[in-house]
């Protein structure tokens, strides 16, 4: 596998797993807020800040590997974003991570607005 490719794919490995970890917390939030439990939920809001933060951290060290990287990387990387079709086996891996981190983020946005939502109702 190209080096390139190879170390953005390890970034979006790892911002998987912070999403992951976030994903997680979240559950247990919307759980503690069900059960009415204050002072776990402010433990866990307070707990998923550290990956919430990891994430922003990957989510620069990605840019700059794409925007660091060779020219020809950085316009794959680029057509990759927009949709394009994966041209080789390193793509297509890369390919496969960013759609399993969106399949997360797909499942986490909706609980985090439901948890935004009855918060903001019971205030």
């Amino acid at each position: 596998m190209n080096e390139q490719w190879m170390t953005l794919l390890v970034q979006l490995k790892k911002r998987y797993s912070a999403l992951t970890e976030v994903y997680d917390l979240t559950v247990q939030m919307g759980e503690a807020l069900d059960r009415d439990d204050g002072q776990s939920f402010s433990m866990l809001l307070s707990m998923r800040q550290e990956p919430l933060l990891r994430m922003q951290e990957l989510d620069q060290n990605i840019r700059r590997i794409g925007e660091t990287s060779a020219p020809e990387i950085q316009g794959r990387w680029q057509s990759l974003q927009d949709g394009d079709a994966p041209h080789s086996a390193d793509e297509d891996m890369v390919v496969k991570q960013m759609q399993q981190n969106k399949r997360l983020i797909d499942r986490l946005v909706p609980l985090d607005s439901r948890i935004n939502q009855s918060l903001a109702g019971r205030k």
